[in-house]
């Protein structure tokens, strides 16, 4: 007989232990006159799919850099940065798109939707822009506004939605592409504490479904919901609390 497949347990594990991008010995420098000043120092960081990675720090610390690596908005100054297989550093600015395009969602703290548009429109964008259909379009966005519990708000506009409301758009957007990756910087910090509550549990169950899914944030109350957490400091990358090591200087 042959070797049977595999079953439901082992690919779960397989598919949470995979890497989807790692920064190695990667960090980014500025020169600014005659000052050389460092944003991010040398560090080394995995993200996992599978997994909910909290990225925590004060503001100024370096920890949206890194979050910047991971999403290819930033070349790093050295090391490396890792797509899957594909190392990113020498890519054209063109192909760094195509590859955030089809391979990152990205959550921002104000939510950066179009105000003229409702909200089913601002999810429809990322499949307009890559050549889906309007019907296409309108059919995933539709059940990705659903999936995050806004089914019954998609033709309001974003200015006509409370702030919990929009996040929750926010991810559905980024959502609706199918990324592996969820890159969310400070996605809660404009949020009351029932509406934050609400938006890291929908991020908590996208790692569950085998995303990636990391979170830049300064709000310890946000530890209970991730399964890994690095902490950044001085432009430094540690698993040591932030405050822990501010104790220590």
């Amino acid at each position: 007989m042959g070797n049977s497949p595999p079953n439901t347990t082992e690919v779960n594990v397989l598919a949470k232990d995979r890497i989807v991008a790692k920064v190695v010995n990667a960090g980014k420098e500025y020169v600014v006159g005659d000052t050389k000043i460092t944003a991010l120092k040398a560090s080394t960081v995995e993200l996992k799919a599978g997994e909910l990675l909290l990225i925590i720090g004060p503001s100024g610390s370096g920890k949206t850099t890194l979050l910047s690596l991971f999403g290819c908005v930033l070349y790093p100054s050295f090391g490396e940065v890792w797509i899957d297989a594909v190392q990113v550093n020498e890519l054209s600015e063109s192909k760094l798109a195509a590859l955030r395009l089809l391979k990152i969602g990205f959550i921002f703290q104000r939510f950066n939707l179009i105000a003229p548009l409702t909200a089913l429109e601002n999810v429809m964008m990322p499949l307009l822009l890559q050549d889906s259909s309007e019907r296409e379009a309108k059919l995933k966005a539709t059940a990705a506004l659903e999936k995050v519990g806004m089914g019954d708000r998609m033709k309001n506009l974003s200015n006509d939605l409370s702030g919990g409301q929009q996040q929750r758009v926010a991810i559905a957007r980024a959502l609706v592409t199918n990324p592996e990756m969820m890159l969310c910087d400070e996605p809660t910090a404009s949020l009351d504490l029932a509406s934050a509550g609400i938006v890291m549990r929908e991020l908590k169950d996208l790692a569950k479904q085998g995303k990636a899914v990391a979170v830049v944030t300064h709000d310890a109350r946000l530890r209970p919901f991730a399964d890994r957490i690095v902490y950044v400091l001085d432009g430094s990358v540690s698993d040591t609390p932030v405050e822990e090591e501010l104790a220590i200087k």
